[in-house]
């Protein structure tokens, strides 16, 4: 796993995503990782994306994903339902580092 990630995590309002959110950062937090991650609807993400290295879609809004990553400049990836459901942050960071490492 990368040592360093910076996350945007989107959802329809931005509530469901905050749980999973803080999940990650105590996963980070556990494990050494420094983590920069944040929650925001569909509505915010277009204003928050330049800050981040890649967007996590959650389940709901996976069908956005084309729409999404057609506006910005980052990878966007929708993250698995079972993953999501229960929180399963080290799944969710080895998605991200097979799609960063692809990009790079």
């Amino acid at each position: 796993m990368m040592d360093s990630y910076k996350i945007l995590l989107v959802c329809s309002g931005g509530m469901s995503t905050s749980v999973l959110m803080n999940k990650m950062k105590k996963y980070a937090e556990e494990h050494n990782i420094t983590l920069s991650v944040d929650a925001c609807g569909t509505t915010q993400y277009l204003d928050e994306a330049g800050d981040y290295s890649i967007i996590l879609l959650g389940p709901q809004i996976a069908y956005r994903k084309k729409q999404i990553a057609d506006s910005v400049d980052i990878p966007v990836v929708g993250i698995k339902p079972q993953d999501y459901a229960f929180g399963n942050v080290e799944n969710i960071l080895r998605e991200v580092d097979a799609c960063l490492q692809e990009g790079a």
